[in-house]
């Protein structure tokens, strides 16, 4: 008897290691990609998961948020880091397979002490979401490339390392071996030393880049990511 209650035990045991290095899920309507640009909750409302509805809205624009569900008119907020540098937010209505835009403010509230955010006086019931896109700096050329056949929101980038630092990004929806690159785009603020461009393979959805930077107060800095025709703009944020 004592044999099989320790077999149990063991058994149990073993459960609940597999069980706590299980990957976790995402909850619905969690935005992973991008959390610098638009972290943080809707002032009103429930969240919903509206990625697959995202699909519907203009192709130059960028999901930046979660859904939000709301039952009645009224005005409706999210924090909006990304718009003190260089990228404009759009709250938009989903209704009837589309995304209607509103009048949106982007700015700080209520002052400059207070938090950046974008927005909109919802007109009534309904879906909505925040959506962006980031102004290209003057003369910034975009190479022609193969259409994109691969979802852009989930990648992400950091940088990693202390002292002399590389940067990795995730694409785990990509094959193995894909050839990825990036390249740093203006503005950025607080960085000493050149910014490489460079490239490299994926690896089990991860590609870490051979350059090597030294940092100095850096604050922000906006990479671009690109892969199989595909690209996404980062904001990386020091800290």
């Amino acid at each position: 008897m004592k044999r099989n209650a320790r077999f149990i035990l063991a058994i149990l045991f073993v459960l609940g290691l597999v069980l706590m290095s299980a990957p976790r899920q995402a909850q619905a309507g969690e935005i992973r990609s991008n959390p610098n640009i638009a972290g943080g909750s809707w002032t009103a409302g429930q969240v919903v998961d509206v990625t697959t509805l995202a699909a519907k809205a203009p192709t130059w624009l960028q999901l930046l948020t979660s859904g939000v569900k709301i039952t009645e008119a009224g005005k409706i907020c999210h924090p909006f880091r990304g718009g003190q540098f260089g990228w404009i937010g759009e709250i938009r209505q989903y209704k009837n397979g589309e995304w209607f835009k509103l009048k949106t403010t982007n700015d700080w509230v209520p002052s400059k002490e207070g938090e950046f955010m974008s927005c909109a006086e919802a007109p009534a019931a309904g879906t909505y979401a925040l959506f962006g896109y980031w102004i290209r700096p003057a003369g910034y050329v975009v190479a022609p490339s193969a259409a994109c056949n691969y979802s852009t929101a989930d990648w992400t980038a950091s940088f990693y390392g202390e002292g002399i630092y590389s940067l990795q990004a995730n694409l785990d929806n990509l094959p193995e071996d894909t050839s990825v690159s990036y390249s740093f785009i203006e503005p950025y603020t607080g960085l000493t030393g050149d910014l490489y461009n460079g490239n490299g393979l994926l690896v089990e959805g991860w590609v870490t880049f051979d350059e090597q930077y030294l940092f100095d107060g850096w604050s922000s800095l906006t990479v671009e990511v690109s892969a199989l025709g595909c690209s996404k703009i980062i904001l990386l944020i020091s800290g």
